[in-house]
């Protein structure tokens, strides 16, 4: 026993001491755990208000419609412009990343047109093919489609497959594992 409390001292930078007991090992290995432990629990406490009234009137909503989603969507797109200079927009994309859009056939037909990102404009032309504009000799291309509500996009790096939250006339957000990604339609 007392060849494994040194051990476990040794590991966990604890003193080594003959009046160290179970006890004191077991609170010393513990504090980290409840550390962490706390600041997440703060870290959601903290979370925007907006974000939560917004969250508790879409769970409210009487008919849980494909419309009721598209909205609550855009209200979170707006929150996170909003959230985007302090820090709390990672919030705001967690709940976008859970509210997925289902298939739709249209999403095709939706896709093709100019869009702009915060940093660059692009054209989605019918054919499956993108450029980014302005539309010169060398500019970076590529091709997509989109299965079910997955929007798929090939370029010089790869394949990359995204979930679709939201693609109408205005707005096109898409997520991966990682990351939302929120374009404007452009006119």
């Amino acid at each position: 026993m007392v060849i494994r409390l040194r051990q476990i001292c040794s590991r966990f930078s604890l003193p080594r001491t003959n009046l160290l007991s179970y006890r004191s090992i077991q609170e010393s290995l513990l504090l980290p755990f409840a550390f962490v432990l706390a600041f997440a629990t703060s870290a959601a406490a903290q979370e925007p208000a907006a974000l939560a009234a917004a969250r508790t009137k879409f769970a409210q909503s009487n008919t849980h419609s494909e419309a009721d989603r598209q909205q609550y969507i855009e209200t979170l797109r707006k929150l996170r412009d909003k959230y985007s200079k302090d820090g709390d927009w990672q919030a705001v994309d967690a709940e976008v990343r859970r509210n997925p859009a289902p298939p739709d056939p249209n999403f095709s037909q939706l896709r093709v047109g100019k869009w702009e990102t915060p940093r660059h404009e692009y054209l989605y032309r019918k054919d499956g093919t993108w450029v980014m504009l302005p539309e010169e000799k060398d500019a970076t291309n590529g091709k997509w489609r989109i299965e079910g509500n997955h929007y798929i996009a090939t370029n010089v790096a790869g394949t990359f497959t995204y979930i679709i939250i939201l693609l109408n006339k205005k707005y096109f957000i898409y997520a991966d594992d990682d990351l939302v990604y929120y374009e404007t339609r452009m006119h």
